[in-house]
């Protein structure tokens, strides 16, 4: 429809064009004319009345406010009428009722009409119920809270809570929220509300789960309370609105077993829509799926900070502790405490025996030391103890400590006394976690060449450290420059055919002054220097050419992994230096894969996403290394493009411990469960293989297959393994 332009536009052929234009547009749409101080509508079209159910002339000459209800955001009303007044384009979402009282999401654009002069005449408003898409929304934000929760270490209930609280606020309806979990015996063991106490939630007969209950697992069950005494004296002794039904819904388990029941106690309608039917659906999925995550995060926590044989904090707890003490400037000294008697112990009585005697020590010790700023861990067939306090400290708490060996030790049913060893340094936030040990165990060292009980002191005895380490950070720019970095092979093998499926590469430097020099040495100054970010450029450009060199003499090629540090990944021109490299050869990007290890998401989740995505848009998969020593977030894989988690070596190396062995389970399961590939690292024994076999690891590299080769060695492996194919 046109308008011609050389006829003057009066307001009111405006407005029948407007009715015209408004009666042809698939929306619910309405007429407001500006100058109206009211703000009243002149005019609905058909799609209104049927979106409101409202008829014509409820609707005439009203302002807009009739949608509101007890509900309606003020904020959202005052919104609403600001640029109604101001005539200024907008599109907001408010929660509006029809004419039976249902809310529903409206989302409302306005469009200010003007005339010939340019002067703002009317406000046309279209209307457009996004219910369904607005709660999808708000599951998705919801979503988000509850995993950050998690990843918090927020506990179950206060998830439970949580997820009540939001569904109350944000619902559409009036509605209570109660979560209940059981356990396999249908017990309550948990429930989750937000306005409802406790008490009066046991007071509601609502529903009752048993072991040999007969439940349509997809129904959602409903219950009329209008004509119920009970819950209108609930409603007016604790000051409720009034409850006028409930509906509820199973959780169930990913293998349909009923874990839980949501219910929605509702205060207006109890009509059951769709709309409702598939809010319930996503709330209990994403309470089940809290659930999982909530009990997996405990149970690795648990797995991962606690001793199996003791249930003493390990040693990773230990680091992960202190190093929250160094971060925040605390000094004081750390402490090994080793019973001289612990292998004639477990020689006579076996390990749990040694066991027991480092978890009745730690026992002793917290209540000996009665100070709130201590750590008390196991390392090893010791217990390792970290105090804040003044610098020199130590021997403040000698006496408090020896009282260890006053009182003999119930091993075995029998006394036993000992004696200990100590080795201990003063600490502040100048040294690392590693460096403390390491001086404690030193000093450990000399308290054992002592008798009786003893202790040794931490003592800068020699810079020849020092020297060494100046020498490797002087020589880095010089083996820059000659490329005296080397790239080493480790295959990676295919558990079910035990064929090599790939390789990882491990950098290697031969200094022309200094000799072979360890990557454990090295890597830690090239992070330190800003140098490691060259190193791994210079290790890709070595991986391409190889596999450019063979690609072009038509032999076989395998998919090359390779060390991405963390510094490095967030470098600003990471991502342009390696399109740059990468770019410079012509290899299927099929072929290279980069491993980042798992700590790169505690820095920036964003940016990572971003870094990866532009990763795999080039066709370069990416790994996460050493999947289970930071223990992060777990929240974040489902978020983050990545194709393989690497199951570190630590884990791998004691799959013989059942506390290792469960850790290695879960991890397999997770990688499953999230479309991930697992990779073992570190395997040395055939058991090894057999366990991560049986457990369903697809892969795996380790010295039980080959240690880390040349290039050359690569090269003859992989012409072996052709020719062996050919054949």
């Amino acid at each position: 429809m046109t308008i011609d332009q050389s006829i003057p536009l009066s307001k009111d052929r405006l407005f029948n064009w407007l009715k015209t234009l408004s009666n042809q547009l698939s929306k619910g749409t309405l007429i407001i004319d500006i100058n109206d101080e009211n703000l009243s509508i002149l005019h609905a079209n058909p799609y209104f009345f049927k979106l409101t159910s409202f008829e014509n002339e409820q609707i005439i000459n009203q302002n807009i406010s009739i949608l509101n209800g007890k509900r309606t955001s003020k904020k959202s009303i005052e919104a609403l009428n600001l640029h109604l007044k101001s005539g200024s384009p907008k599109k907001l979402t408010i929660l509006h009722y029809n004419k039976e009282g249902s809310a529903f999401w409206n989302s409302i654009t306005l469009h200010p009409i003007r005339n010939n002069e340019n002067i703002i005449q009317y406000i046309l408003l279209t209307c457009e119920d996004t219910t369904e898409e607005t709660l999808n929304k708000m599951i998705y934000k919801l979503e988000h809270e509850v995993y950050q929760a998690i990843d918090h270490e927020s506990n179950l209930q206060s998830i439970l809570n949580l997820i009540s609280e939001k569904i109350e606020l944000f619902y559409i309806r009036d509605v209570y929220c109660t979560i209940h979990l059981y356990n396999e015996n249908y017990d309550i063991k948990s429930i989750g509300s937000y306005t409802l106490p406790v008490h009066v939630i046991n007071k509601l007969a609502f529903f009752e789960i048993k072991s040999n209950s007969n439940f349509n697992k997809s129904a959602i069950y409903l219950k009329d309370f209008t004509d119920t005494p009970l819950y209108n004296d609930i409603s007016e002794n604790y000051e409720l609105g009034t409850i006028q039904g409930s509906w509820t819904k199973l959780i169930l388990t990913p293998q349909n077993e009923i874990s839980g029941i949501l219910t929605l106690f509702n205060q207006d309608s109890t009509e059951l829509k769709q709309i409702d039917i598939n809010y319930l659906n996503r709330l209990t999925l994403l309470i089940q799926l809290a659930i999982k995550y909530a009990e997996q995060k405990i149970q690795l926590r648990h797995l991962a900070f606690y001793d199996v044989e003791t249930n003493l904090p390990n040693l990773h707890y230990f680091k992960t502790q202190f190093s929250k003490w160094l971060n925040t400037g605390d000094s004081g000294f750390a402490a090994i405490i080793h019973p001289a008697e612990f292998n004639k112990i477990v020689d006579l009585y076996g390990r749990s025996a040694g066991a027991d005697l480092l978890s009745q020590m730690a026992n002793r010790l917290s209540e000996y030391l009665a100070v709130d700023d201590v750590l008390i861990s196991r390392f090893s067939n010791s217990i390792v103890l970290g105090v804040k306090g003044e610098s020199d400290s130590f021997t403040s708490y000698y006496q408090q400590i020896e009282l260890l060996t006053l009182i003999p030790y119930l091993i075995d049913d029998k006394e036993t006394y000992i004696t200990i060893k100590i080795g201990y340094t003063n600490f502040d936030q100048s040294l690392t976690v590693d460096q403390i040990i390491h001086q404690s165990d030193i000093a450990l060292s000399k308290a054992r060449n002592r008798s009786g009980n003893s202790f040794e002191a931490y003592e800068e005895n020699s810079t020849k450290q020092l020297i060494e380490e100046m020498e490797i950070f002087n020589q880095l720019a010089y083996a820059l420059h000659h490329e005296e970095f080397l790239v080493y092979l480790q295959p990676k093998i295919n558990f079910t055919t035990l064929e090599v499926e790939g390789f990882e590469a491990l950098s290697r430097w031969n200094s022309s002054r200094l000799g072979f020099i360890s990557p454990i040495k090295y890597i830690p100054i090239a992070e330190q220097t800003g140098k490691i970010k060259d190193i791994d450029l210079l290790n890709f450009k070595h991986i391409l050419s190889w596999l450019q060199n063979r690609l072009n003499k038509g032999k076989k090629i395998l998919p090359v992994s390779l060390n991405i540090s963390p510094d490095h990944f967030y470098d600003p021109l990471f991502l342009e230096n390696i399109r740059n490299i990468f770019n410079q050869f012509n290899i299927p990007p099929q072929y290279i894969k980069l491993e980042v290890t798992e700590s790169i998401e505690l820095v920036d989740l964003s940016r990572a996403k971003e870094i990866l995505n532009q990763l795999n848009a080039l066709g370069i998969g990416c790994s996460i290394d050493d999947f289970g020593v930071g223990f992060s977030s777990l929240s974040y894989l489902p978020q983050l493009p990545f194709s393989e988690i690497k199951i570190d070596r630590s884990f791998v190396s004691s799959m013989n411990e059942p506390g290792m062995y469960a850790i290695v389970q879960t991890i397999i399961l997770l990688a499953k469960n999230i479309k991930m590939r697992a990779i073992a690292e570190g395997i040395e024994t055939k058991e090894q293989l057999v366990m991560l076999q049986q457990l369903g690891c697809p892969a795996g590299q380790g010295y039980y297959f080959y240690k880390p080769m040349s290039i050359n060695d690569a090269e003859q492996l992989l012409d072996i393994e052709k020719t062996a194919d050919e054949k």
